[in-house]
């Protein structure tokens, strides 16, 4: 009845609803739609007489009709056309002709596309892990999200309607930049900086700025955005990158970059350790460079051979590829002794990257450990990413510069040191204790030019190369021998005594340079005779040789090196093929020992030596254990002559086997005289060569002696010294383990001096081990030589052997040995070397002064 109504004539009301913008339902009480104007059928797409007498719930699924003033949107799917939104009012049509609803509808599909972008940008704002900040016309915050207060600290309520510089506060230093910062600002046009600042707990932070205007008129008082990044990382890293450049490029030496490395990273990863360890040409591992490390893991691992089984680096290092250990303490990979040393860093895991060089060789690894059980970030490996390509140009930069110090330090023909080396090498020599024991002996081949025109080029180079070996067969495993000229040789040794250690030149005087130079000379020399062939042909060159040495030197190297070509020249003056000094008491003192060594077989055959006996004790009760034979010399005409210097000549006569078989005959005979009249000497040690050993007699010599002198096996100690085993191993053992089995003891003599190792001496079936003098000497100044006197008093105590501290010479010595638990001492405290026939009456008088458990000796 209502729709005839809306209907009649052009100024109807349809005429009305159909001019209004917005769209106009009218429905009845049953729900069906009884007018729909030109706007609904524009917004819909339906036309316009589908509309009328159809439900409206068929038409308008989304809408239920529900009076109400509050507008409802929905949305309106058409095939092939976009959804478009539209906002609805439902209201009671009672007073509208009959009609029960009337529906308003407006199409708000543009404000619902706006709103929904602005709540995505408010997402992506709120969500972003940039910072970002919106500034009023006055450079006043006006909006932060939750992200710039993550990355600086600031809450809303600490910064909002505040200037902008009280989030970019900034040091003093940085002030420029912040400065440029506000010009750009008040330009509003788009830019972006970097500047440091600090957050709100005080943390340096490195931002990227990158500003824009909100309107883009370019009004110099409109809003702004603010995008803030942390670039702090990335600048840490550039910061690296540019330190260890800098420190490659320039004269710092290779540890210290790495040891750079190493400290940058922790710097910037502050919750890791990490060091580099490189491995040598033999498969050893070093730490070449460490942060906060402690020195005592780096001494732990230098040395260590690399393998799969070696930690977490040597698996690296082996491998070629980065191996993570997450747990130290159950990887079957770490050996207890290595484990040991890393626990109490308070490490848990460790990672380790190769250092491969770009010949896809392995230099080492740089590894990081870890105080819990983790795997490294991503900003770690970006990080070791870039210190491990830093590692590789340093360690091949390292081996180019020892590759050119190799050229301009080391002789091509022959490999050897050069005249430059030599200099360089006196030098840091010159004012050091050891100078005055250094010897300087230097060599010429005599005519060496004749024979080099004669060989030709190639055979001359030949010929140094031999000579070369031959010379390197002479020299002492402390000398170094250097090729100094075209036809010249040179040879750095010491005295012979204690080499280019302080206080090894004792008499002050160079005498004992003297013996040694002499020796070696003559080796040198005789040596030479022996032709070298070169060619086919007999080459013969006899040398020219002159030798520099005590106070002959001087204080500087130019005049020991000008002195020993002085000498040198005295050599060729008296024809060649022989060696001069440079000091004529020297010459006198070689010429002597010519007739020293004459006069000593004569002594030797006439039984002119003695010995003397140095007695051994225990430190805590006094008891006596033994006795040391030492051989001494008196000669008629020149007075008492030190063992220091005889016993080198005999080494060089060939008279030391029989001065060692008459000091077993002479010592075994006392203690059979000494057991006749009851004297409580429990044994006596007699000290033999090197070259005893090498004889395979020896064990037979000394039964025959204890049979000859009926003492029994266990009363006589052997003494052999380091030097021994290093001249012949496989010997030693043998003669060492045939004299053990006749029941007599076996000594180490001045242990610490040599080249022993442990497996030497666990090899050789010895009874007691002797600590050098020079240990007990410096132990109560120096806390290596206490630490080294106390691992032999334990390694002898783990080994069953007895421990003997030569050279107690102070209450303090004693007192401290006995602290440490030394079982026997041996020095000038206890007993100066006594005469045989005076010995009973120092052990009486000894026995009676020292009662069972007294921890001080009495006075010797």
């Amino acid at each position: 009845m209502g729709e005839p109504a809306l209907q009649s004539g052009p100024s109807s009301l349809a005429s009305v609803l159909n001019a209004l913008a917005d769209g106009v339902i009218v429905v009845d009480g049953g729900g069906m739609v009884a007018f729909a104007n030109n706007a609904v059928t524009a917004m819909c797409g339906v036309r316009a007489d589908s509309w009328a007498g159809q439900p409206l719930r068929v038409m308008l699924p989304a809408l239920e009709l529900a009076s109400g003033l509050a507008p409802r949107e929905f949305s309106l799917a058409s095939p092939g056309c976009p959804v478009r939104w539209l906002e609805a009012v439902v209201a009671s049509g009672d007073a509208f002709g009959g009609a029960a609803w009337i529906v308003t509808l407006r199409d708000v599909t543009e404000a619902v596309g706006q709103r929904e972008a602005a709540q995505l940008c408010s997402t992506v704002v709120n969500r972003t892990d940039r910072g970002v900040m919106v500034l009023d016309g006055l450079d006043r915050i006006t909006y932060v999200n939750p992200a710039f207060t993550h990355l600086l600290g600031y809450r809303p309520e600490d910064v909002l309607l505040r200037d902008v510089s009280v989030a970019l506060a900034t040091e003093e230093a940085d002030m420029p930049v912040l400065r440029e910062f506000r010009y750009n600002l008040r330009t509003r046009r788009p830019f972006e900086i970097d500047l440091r600042a600090r957050s709100r707990a005080g943390r340096e932070i490195w931002l990227s700025t990158a500003v824009s205007p909100v309107r883009d008129d370019g009004a110099a008082d409109g809003d702004v955005i603010v995008l803030l990044a942390d670039e702090t990382q990335a600048m840490e890293l550039q910061g690296l990158r540019q330190d260890v450049t800098t420190a490659l490029s320039g004269a710092t030496d290779f540890t210290d970059v790495m040891s750079l490395i190493c400290r940058r990273v922790e710097a910037i990863s502050p919750d890791v350790l990490v060091s580099i360890l490189l491995v040598t040409d033999e498969g050893r591992a070093w730490m070449a460079g460490r942060g906060a490390m402690p020195e005592a893991f780096a001494s732990a691992c230098d040395g260590m051979f690399v393998g799969p089984m070696v930690g977490t680096c040597g698996a690296a290092i082996y491998s070629g590829h980065e191996v993570l250990t997450p747990d130290i303490e159950i990887d079957p990979r770490w050996a207890p002794a290595l484990r040991d040393a890393v626990r109490p860093l308070g490490v848990i895991a460790c990672w380790s990257v190769p250092v491969r060089l770009r010949d896809g060789t392995v230099a080492g690894s740089l590894a990081l450990y870890f105080r819990d059980r983790r795997e490294p970030t991503l900003w770690q490996r970006r990080v070791v990413d870039a210190c491990v390509h830093f590692c590789t140009l340093a360690v091949e930069q390292e081996r180019a510069r020892a590759r050119i110090t190799q050229l301009a330090h080391y002789d091509a023909v022959t490999g050897l040191p050069n005249r430059t080396w030599l200099r360089d090498h006196l030098a840091g020599l010159q004012d050091r204790p050891g100078w005055c024991g250094l010897t300087l002996i230097a060599i010429d081949l005599d005519q060496f030019r004749t024979i080099r025109d004669g060989l030709g080029g190639v055979g001359a180079d030949e010929l140094l190369e031999r000579v070369a070996r031959r010379l390197k067969c002479a020299v002492g495993r402390n000398d170094t021998l250097v090729r100094t000229g075209e036809d010249e040789f040179s040879i750095v040794t010491g005295c012979g005594r204690t080499p280019m250690r302080p206080g090894c030149c004792v008499d002050g005087d160079g005498f004992l340079a003297v013996d040694h130079a002499s020796v070696m000379a003559g080796a040198i020399v005789r040596a030479m005779a022996e032709p070298l062939v070169i060619n086919g042909l007999p080459v013969t060159s006899s040398v020219s040789i002159g030798i520099c040495a005590g106070r002959e030197k001087g204080g500087t190297v130019d005049t020991l090196l000008r002195n020993t070509r002085i000498a040198v020249s005295r050599a060729r003056d008296a024809g060649g093929n022989c060696y001069r000094f440079f000091s004529p008491a020297m010459n006198q003192r070689a010429h002597d020992r010519v007739i020293l060594t004459s006069v000593l077989g004569t002594a030797l055959a006439s039984e002119r030596l003695r010995l003397v006996y140095q007695p051994q004790v225990s430190p805590h009760t006094g008891a006596i254990h033994g006795v040391e034979a030492l051989a001494r010399w008196h000669d008629p005409v020149r007075g008492n002559i030190s063992p220091v210097r005889f016993i080198p000549l005999a080494e060089e006569a060939g008279l030391i086997e029989a001065l060692g078989e008459w000091a077993l005959r002479q010592a075994c005979r006392q203690m059979a005289q000494w057991m006749t009249d009851g004297i409580a000497i429990p044994s006596v040690a007699v000290n033999l060569s090197a070259r005893h050993f090498r004889e395979s007699g020896l064990p037979a010599m000394i039964a025959a002696i204890l049979e000859e002198t009926g003492i029994p096996p266990g009363r006589l100690m052997v003494e052999m010294t380091e030097s021994t085993m290093v001249a012949d191993l496989d010997s030693t053992i043998e003669a060492a383990r045939a004299i053990r089995a006749l029941g007599v003891g076996l000594s180490m003599d001045d242990f610490g001096t040599g080249f022993s190792t442990l497996a030497n001496l666990v090899n050789l079936p010895l009874n007691e081990v002797k600590i050098d003098r020079s240990f007990v000497e410096r132990m109560d100044r120096v806390e290596e030589s206490r630490q080294i006197v106390n691992a032999v008093i334990g390694m002898g105590r783990n080994l069953g052997m007895s421990i003997v501290a030569e050279g107690v010479e102070t209450q303090e010595q004693l007192a401290l040995l006995d602290e440490l638990g030394c079982p026997l001492v041996q020095g000038f405290l206890i007993s100066h070397p006594l005469e045989a026939e005076r010995l009973p009456d120092w052990v009486r008088t000894w026995q009676q002064s020292c009662s069972t458990g007294l921890t001080r000796l009495p006075a010797a």
